[in-house]
């Protein structure tokens, strides 16, 4: 049985760190109704003939939505398939932001998400992990499926919602949950033995990649799993089981048997870790985090929590799972820098004489790695029973 309110409460103690944490909340999300896009379509052979991976030319490939797949205002969605070895898989779920209340989700007004798929989720550029032609890369021989962000629910949601605001009112389709399943058909029925795969995402996208990984290690029992969520690993906030119930992530997960037992009244970011855990223990899990991460500070701001330095819910965070997630392990940069899987730092960055990029390699191919970098959090966490 999953105990979904963990056991212990983690204190920081350190300077700067020590203050409670003050949660100002300012609005909700709005009713929400079913979206027809949500509810699971008839997809015949949609994975079979919608562009097979044998089919597939050199460089990226568009591979076009099913019906019931869609962006946050009925644009069309589709992601990308680079193709690499077979036995070798990178699922990436892109960042693009995510909102839960009228300002944040008015297309018309400050959004703070991605809506279409469009430059914000181009692959084009080589750096990071896509830098293909590098040797020092290594993940660069990968089949690499690429998610776009384009829902604003970190890619979990099931609903379309109605907003409103001072000249009326207006709706988006959180579905990111149906375009992460329409995408894991695809992988499932073109990559049939792969024996290793790695389920990564940068900011909002970290979020859902452990729920991601259990559903791939569940899939392909006989495959080394890896997560790697990159530039999400502070987001503590009292609003997020609201936020995930507003998107409809909690009937999303509820079809899963990591997360049978989840009440959605008290779900949280990590939480979704020790439900995946649960039933995926042979995954290894992982974060990347710069301890002063400017997206993630903004990101906190916008969740209401506005007082607590980013590096104290980082190492709140990792102590947490540390305690409940069998296999977790850490790198932790100093900065403000937002990532480092789809920028150059992948190569540049070191830590405590560890490279990022050794790290890494190591962590893909499912050998030993320590937790680097947790002197930049500078903080001493005990745990009470």
């Amino acid at each position: 049985m999953i105990i979904w309110r963990l056991a212990f409460i983690t204190a920081i103690v350190v300077a700067g760190c020590g203050g409670r944490t003050t949660v100002v909340q300012s609005g909700g999300p709005a009713p929400v109704v079913p979206a027809a896009a949500a509810k699971k379509a008839p997809v015949a052979a949609w994975y079979d003939t919608i562009r097979p991976l044998a089919t597939l030319g050199k460089g990226w490939n568009r591979i076009p939505g099913r019906t019931g797949t869609g962006c946050a205002h009925d644009s069309a969605f589709s992601f990308k398939v680079l193709p690499g070895l077979p036995d070798k898989v990178l699922i990436f779920l892109n960042g693009g932001g995510a909102c839960w209340r009228a300002a944040d989700c008015d297309p018309h007004g400050h959004p703070t998400y991605t809506m279409t798929v469009d430059s914000a989720n181009d692959v084009s550029v080589r750096a990071g992990v896509f830098d293909v032609g590098n040797e020092k890369n290594p993940l660069r021989d990968f089949t690499m499926v690429f998610v776009p962000s384009c829902t604003g629910d970190a890619h979990l949601g099931t609903r379309e919602t109605e907003y409103e605001h001072a000249k009326g009112t207006f709706s988006v389709r959180h579905g990111g949950g149906a375009n992460i399943e329409a995408m894991l058909d695809w992988v499932y029925t073109n990559l049939r033995r792969p024996a290793i795969v790695v389920v990564a995402g940068v900011n909002t996208g970290g979020i859902a990649t452990p729920v991601v990984a259990e559903k791939v290690q569940r899939h392909y029992p006989r495959a080394s799993v890896v997560q790697l969520a990159d530039g999400s690993g502070g987001l503590r906030a009292e609003a997020a089981p609201v936020i995930l119930a507003g998107w409809g992530a909690a009937d999303y997960l509820a079809d899963d048997p990591a997360f049978r037992s989840l009440d959605s009244s008290e779900v949280t970011f990590e939480q979704l870790y020790v439900g995946a855990a649960h039933v995926a223990p042979r995954v290894h899990y992982a974060q990347v985090n710069a301890a002063d991460d400017a997206s993630q500070v903004a990101l906190l701001a916008q969740l209401g929590v506005k007082a607590a330095p980013l590096r104290c819910m980082i190492a709140a965070n990792y102590a947490a799972l540390r305690d409940s997630v069998p296999w977790f392990h850490t790198y932790t940069t100093s900065g403000r820098a937002s990532t480092m899987l789809r920028s150059n730092a992948l190569y540049t960055a070191k830590v405590g004489g560890v490279p990022f990029r050794d790290w890494l390699e190591s962590l893909v191919n499912f050998e030993s790695v320590e937790d680097v970098g947790d002197r930049l959090l500078a903080t001493t966490a005990t745990k009470k029973k």
